[in-house]
């Protein structure tokens, strides 16, 4: 009897951690095989503070903003120890800031800074071209906004500054020293140079036809900065939410879980499934589908995560992907089958699977009838090509080179570059320099000059120099 009883035991726990795989394992396999767009996909699911299922376990990705979260705990732990004071002016610790009246950490950790600054926040996410002391010069350069929450990465890349002068080594190390290791994470880095030296899937983009091909544009070491600078993989990732769900792991002070996690300024998004009334340290708090949620999404050109913790069901749910514009709704639609099939509610995988193929079938249209459209246009530059050649330069974002090359003009900024495109206003030209965001080059010239004096792009002007 008793040995029966046992074996009655074995077998109803096994039979709840299959349970979920046993629906979650055919949606995703659905999915890579009925979806053409969707090169791979890394996916963690946790309850109770096990980890119930995991696809790619061990191949990493870059995650894109939901570093913050990382980041943000970082903070909180050194907040913990006595090291650091969240509420004190950032000026303590970085007194080559000279702002009047300047931010706490805490408001810059969450997005009520009222500044603005494109040139750090573009240089570190793109080009490279920085040191830390060009940032904390240019940091007195930012621009006013009015009050409130306004998202963007300037506040973790002042995180990161405090984070390094507070413990004398660099940010990627210290995140290392106080998040990764403390909680078993051995495959999980701020540094890009480290993360290829393992299983690592690569980026893939929607090319200007249309087909998914590989990205030209790639992360370094230089580009990797505290709003967006993670790589992980499934399987760390399950410990990560493990220890976001139970708030504790590898002796991390609880409190410093609570303060990252906790609602310290009102805001309000929404997207499908997902409501936010408030932020903490790099996660939104709010509800999913009715329950307490916290939850977070990260991209880059060739890159797409989401991470979902529902505190009161001790669950939590990770999903990346290496092809960014068009999955961020397949992934946040893939994590609400997930939470159904945790929450016993799940409709028939194969339905599911067929919705989102259908969703993905029409914005493949959309965009492909996007870009037919696109092709018929006819060109706004009134002038030769070689009056818009040259380089032009901006004090904070850099230098932008438009060349000709194979009868096209190209702007090339630090190794973004894009072919100029036919726009719809004069002396206008649309360009991809961050692939798959579609922006506009605008030329002015100087009375009847030859050549143009300035453009601008992205809100930015670059004058011309010789």
């Amino acid at each position: 009897m008793r040995r029966r009883f046992i074996l009655l035991l074995f077998a109803t726990a096994c039979a709840s951690t299959a349970g979920p795989s046993s629906q979650i394992g055919p949606f995703v396999d659905g999915l890579l095989r009925r979806i053409p767009e969707l090169p791979a996909l890394g996916i963690a699911v946790v309850r109770d503070g096990r980890t119930v299922y995991l696809h790619d376990a061990g191949t990493a990705y870059y995650v894109g903003s939901t570093t913050k979260a990382y980041t943000g705990l970082a903070c909180a732990i050194l907040a913990a120890q006595g090291r650091l004071d969240l509420d004190a002016p950032v000026s303590k610790y970085l007194p080559e800031v000279t702002l009047p009246h300047a931010p706490s950490l805490r408001v810059f950790l969450t997005h009520t800074s009222g500044l603005e600054n494109s040139g750090v926040t573009f240089r570190t996410a793109y080009t490279g071209e920085y040191t830390s002391a060009r940032l904390l010069a240019m940091l007195n350069d930012s621009k006013p906004l009015r009050p409130g929450f306004h998202y963007d990465n300037l506040g973790y890349i002042v995180a990161s500054l405090v984070i390094e002068r507070v413990t004398g080594e660099p940010w990627q190390r210290a995140l290392r020293d106080l998040v990764f290791a403390p909680l078993g994470m051995r495959h999980t880095t701020a540094s890009m140079s480290e993360a290829e030296r393992w299983a690592m899937q690569k980026p893939y983009t929607i090319g200007r036809g249309g087909q998914v091909e590989p990205l030209a544009l790639r992360k370094n070491d230089r580009t990797m900065h505290a709003a967006g600078g993670i790589v992980t993989t499934p399987s760390d990732l399950a410990i990560w939410l493990n220890a976001n769900v139970l708030q504790k792991g590898g002796g991390i002070p609880r409190a410093a879980f609570l303060e990252a996690q906790k609602m310290q300024t009102a805001t309000e998004i929404e997207r499908g499934d997902f409501k936010g009334r408030g932020y903490g340290f790099g996660w939104y708090q709010g509800e999913f589908k009715g329950q307490s949620a916290l939850f977070h999404a990260g991209g880059y050109p060739g890159w797409q995560s989401a991470f979902l913790l529902l505190p009161d069901r001790h669950a939590g749910i990770g999903i990346m992907t290496n092809l960014s514009g068009p999955t961020l709704s397949l992934i946040l639609a893939s994590t609400s089958f997930i939470a159904d099939v945790l929450e016993g509610r799940a409709s028939s995988a194969d339905q599911r699977v067929a919705a989102l193929e259908e969703m993905m079938t029409k914005g493949r249209n959309g965009m492909r009838a996007e870009l037919a459209k696109r092709a018929q246009r006819p060109s706004m530059l009134r002038h030769p090509r070689a009056a818009y050649t040259g380089r032009y330069q901006n004090a904070a974002i850099g230098t932008l080179v438009i060349d000709e090359a194979n009868d096209n003009l190209v702007a090339t900024l630090a190794d973004l570059r894009a072919v100029l495109e036919p726009f719809t206003e004069e002396e206008a030209a649309r360009v991809e320099l961050i692939p798959g965001s579609g922006e506009v080059l605008r030329f002015t010239f100087a009375g009847e000059a030859a050549k143009a004096n300035a453009v601008a792009w992205n809100g930015e002007l670059f004058a011309r120099v010789p």
